[in-house]
């Protein structure tokens, strides 16, 4: 790093811009394309700066002390340096792939690929990591495209007989016989209203609060010609979470999966991903696991998850066949969010008790036995719900579940929990409290919810409202979670492997 970073700020120091920089920076280690790609490549996803002091830089580009043991450059005041930019990053879903991820990609995506093998693509090839690995596995004609210039610069020198060009990536264009890629990941929390809008108006498919990741890995397939091949670094929560269900109902119905893996860590950040190899327009064929597409569309959030394997899907519909679920029985939905436009959320909790004020905890707090007071103000909140949901006495579950065990406890104080919480408030009579509890955290329910709805860090109140519940199960306290659900001792053992035990 240490040779493309000087190369970089010299060429500043000059007078270069940000472009310059970049491409001194690229030329600079040009004998090892990898280098390039990954050395450059993180110049290129950098912020260009001016110290307002004396500084160091670490091979991350992470500011440090001048004299600290882990900078790899002193930079002086008013000398302008490539700054690590997490924000920028995030927006534009700009995390370069390393090479030993998209070399197993580019090998797995070939043997995908039926008859003529001459052209490669990434449509979101930003450093270039996905055409390198293609023209060291020998692909004749390599295609590029991106919107971000200073990445494009770095790819070009790394793969200088690659044909790249600034472009849209969700246009179409001519058909190709294999496209690798990492499609950008940008949530929509982060996504620009009006570039929403118009994917909207492009992409009438998609639906709710899809990440951008959607609309560019469904473009980027349907690139692909008939036989050939497509290989793909998705986030893992596109294959599980409802917001890709239309997508992943779209890939089984039309493509071959070839290969699924996952979940698996992505470096830099902090989701996990998975790798998707389809060969175009040959399905509806059998997923890698054996588990049949027909099986898989019968679910309605098609999760394309590897931990589901032949005979899930039928042991999921015997178990839905013999109960209702839960949200016919109470009211399931998230907490309050006390922050939004029309007010913070800081100046509605309070640590101290006052007339009016009614008791509040996140997941955290909650579930740590603490709690704080809030000014129940509807007009101030972004989401306030209904005070009927929290002075009832209720279960409370921890949204975000990650892969440990569910938590969920009894309130019977009336305490208003944020979004970070799913609520149950019974409507059936039968439905106690405590004993709902040991349903909603039975390992049994979790292995269930897994097959049935996809590996997730979240159960939201679609999740918990679809935990199968038998009227035997309400009239007999006795009866056990295995014995509701209709387990064989072979189908109690699947489930509990698939809630990790």
């Amino acid at each position: 790093m240490r040779e493309a970073l000087e190369a970089w700020l010299a060429t500043a120091a000059r007078g270069g811009d940000a472009f310059a920089a970049v491409r001194s920076a690229a030329e600079a280690v040009a004998s090892q394309p990898w280098d390039v790609v990954q050395l450059a490549g993180r110049l290129a996803r950098a912020k260009y700066a001016i110290a307002e002091e004396d500084l160091g830089l670490t091979p991350a580009l992470k500011v440090v002390a001048p004299d600290a043991r882990s900078a790899i450059a002193r930079i002086d005041e008013g000398q302008p340096y490539p700054l690590y930019d997490a924000s920028g990053r995030a927006g534009r879903g700009a995390f370069d792939t390393p090479v030993d991820m998209a070399r197993r990609v580019v090998r797995a995506t070939l043997r995908a690929v039926e008859g003529q093998l001459t052209t490669g693509l990434d449509t979101a090839c930003g450093t270039g990591a996905f055409l390198l690995a293609m023209a060291e596995a020998g692909i004749p004609e390599i295609y590029g495209t991106d919107l971000d210039e200073l990445a494009l610069e770095v790819a070009r020198i790394a793969v200088p007989h690659a044909r790249i060009l600034r472009d849209d990536a969700l246009r179409h264009g001519p058909p190709v016989d294999v496209m690798c890629g990492n499609p950008p990941y940008v949530p929509p929390e982060l996504q620009d209203r009006e570039m929403r809008k118009e994917l909207r108006r492009r992409f009438p498919w998609l639906r709710g609060r899809f990440d951008l990741v959607v609309p560019f890995a469904a473009v980027a397939v349907d690139r692909v010609r008939p036989g050939g091949a497509a290989g793909l670094v998705m986030p893992f929560a596109a294959m599980v979470q409802p917001y890709g269900s239309i997508l992943r109902r779209r890939w089984v119905e039309r493509h071959h999966l070839m290969e699924l893996s996952g979940p698996m860590g992505f470096p830099g950040v902090s989701i996990e991903v998975a790798l998707v190899v389809l060969q175009a327009g040959t399905g509806p064929r059998p997923l890698p696991s054996g588990v049949a597409p027909e099986e898989l569309l019968w679910l309605d959030n098609v999760p394309l998850d590897p931990i589901l394997q032949p005979g899930d899907v039928d042991l999921i519909e015997s178990i839905r066949s013999r109960c209702v679920t839960l949200g016919s029985l109470a009211t399931v939905d998230t907490g309050l969010v006390a922050h939004g436009p029309a007010g913070g959320k800081g100046s509605l909790i309070h640590d101290e008790h006052a007339p009016g004020r009614k008791p509040y905890a996140d997941a955290r707090d909650f579930f740590a036995g603490n709690r704080r007071w809030i000014d129940y103000v509807p007009g101030k909140m972004h989401r306030p719900k209904s005070p009927a949901l929290f002075e009832p006495n209720k279960v409370v579950v921890q949204r975000i579940r990650g892969k440990g065990p569910v938590k969920a406890a009894v309130d019977r104080n009336g305490t208003f929990v944020g979004h970070t919480c799913t609520v149950i408030v019974p409507k059936h009579p039968q439905l106690d409290l405590d004993r709902l509890v040991g349903l909603v955290t039975d390992p049994l329910i979790s292995g269930f919810l897994r097959l049935e709805r996809g590996q997730r860090i979240d159960l939201y109140p679609k999740d918990v409202a679809s935990i199968p519940i038998s009227m035997d199960w309400l009239s007999t306290p006795g009866m056990t979670v295995a014995e509701m659900l209709g387990l064989t001792t072979e189908s109690e053992a699947r489930l509990e492997r698939a809630a990790g035990r």
